[in-house]
């Protein structure tokens, strides 16, 4: 997969402060009671709760449904979750309690890229991998040896919506705009998005950020607008994209709106039903289909009184799954070192969860390589696939 290095943003601030309380001793060798310890960091509480306690919700079924089960191997998986509400020092400061007090074998969570840049550090340090739900590209190339996420990295989902554009748009130069969250990972990926443009020789009319701090996107919404594209391409999480899209139907402007897998399916799709609207996902959207893995998923959610649609509850499945998996290669009792060792030689048939295998290697860290579109289909009035199996790049 093709990737670019990208500066991660905040992490020599607040890198000092988490390494001072590393120890030299590799952690996470397990309980000494006989179990599996596992850590989890993320927005419990903060701007991004909602989907930080679905990805929450999720991890936690994975794992109480494995415990369900006998646990892996015989061993029960001891999960920590701790609340980070997106805030650096929080995020860092829970990853050092995790690693050296907890000494977990890993840690999921990591809503906020920024974040997990912060605690790469610190897992490099302590040589216990860390599963972030976004990244930046200069966490995964050059490969850093202990971050990992089992999603598709942000920029490499740049070529997968270009792919759908050319499908949905009837121009051979058509007026692109572009509208991102302005999050680390969403602004690598704008970047990756107006060089497709480019290349394909298509007419870049508008490129907008929404800064972090903006509790809104209306003056950039207006732009966009204003620039009257024939496409718009972006990052907008739930609560953004509903707004982006209510406003576009407001001043009557018909055209599709692809967005990342931040969105989701009843807070995004459904809170609009609009059919311009398409949602990236590597992972089910809604739990249905056929196969063995997506049954598991349906029992561990349905265990948990927990509702699959639900923002973000897929990706800390993911997460989990992921983890579970390395724990199972690793063996008891499992250290930072040889879970690392277990993750870097993971390839897992998902089961029909995911678009593709959840796989890593040595060099590349990044779990998913494939994706799917959907889309509100006002005829069926359900939930469709408008592209499958499309590939990761940029």
């Amino acid at each position: 997969m093709r990737r670019s290095k990208f500066a991660a943003i905040g992490v020599a601030a607040v890198m000092a402060a988490g390494l001072a309380a590393c120890g030299e001793e590799s952690s996470g060798a397990g309980g000494s009671d006989g179990v599996f310890k596992v850590g989890f960091t993320s927005d419990l509480s903060g701007k991004y709760a909602l989907n930080g306690v679905g990805q929450r919700d999720g991890f936690k079924a994975y794992f109480d449904y494995v415990n369900s089960q006998g646990g892996i191997d015989g061993h029960k998986v001891d999960v920590t979750y701790l609340d980070d509400a997106s805030d650096l020092t929080r995020g860092t400061a829970n990853t050092t309690q995790l690693m050296t007090v907890d000494r977990v074998s890993a840690i999921g969570g990591y809503i906020l890229s920024n974040v997990c840049g912060a605690a790469g550090a610190i897992a490099d340090a302590n040589k216990v991998p860390i599963n972030c739900a976004t990244v930046t590209d200069d966490l995964m190339d050059p490969v850093q040896p202990y971050v990992y996420t089992a999603r598709m990295v942000q920029s490499n989902e740049a070529l997968p919506m270009v792919t759908l554009a050319e499908k949905l748009v009837d121009s051979d130069k058509p007026k692109v705009a572009i509208i991102v969250y302005a999050s680390a990972a969403s602004v690598t990926l704008q970047e990756k998005l107006e060089a497709l443009v480019e290349e394909k020789g298509w007419e870049l009319v508008a490129s907008e950020q929404v800064p972090l701090t903006a509790s809104d996107a209306s003056a950039q919404t207006a732009k966009v607008i204003a620039a009257e594209p024939d496409v718009v391409l972006g990052a907008l999480y739930d609560p953004l994209a509903v707004e982006f899209m209510r406003a576009l139907k407001a001043k009557k402007v018909d055209i599709p709106f692809i967005d990342y897998d931040g969105a989701s399916y009843t807070s995004g799709l459904l809170a609009v039903k609009d059919p311009n609207f398409h949602v990236f996902s590597s992972f089910s959207l809604d739990g249905k289909g056929e196969g063995e893995g997506l049954e598991q998923y349906r029992a561990a959610l349905e265990a948990a009184g927990v509702d699959p649609t639900t923002p973000y509850v897929n990706n800390g499945y993911a997460q989990a799954f992921s983890i579970g998996e390395g724990l199972k290669q690793c063996g008891y009792p499992c250290t930072g070192e040889d879970m690392q060792k277990a993750l870097d030689e993971q390839d897992v048939d998902t089961g029909g969860f995911a678009a593709g295998p959840m796989a890593y290697s040595p060099d590349d860290h990044e779990g998913m390589g494939f994706a799917n579109f959907y889309y509100w289909d006002p005829a069926s009035k359900s939930v469709k696939a408008s592209l499958e199996g499309t590939p990761a790049g940029s």
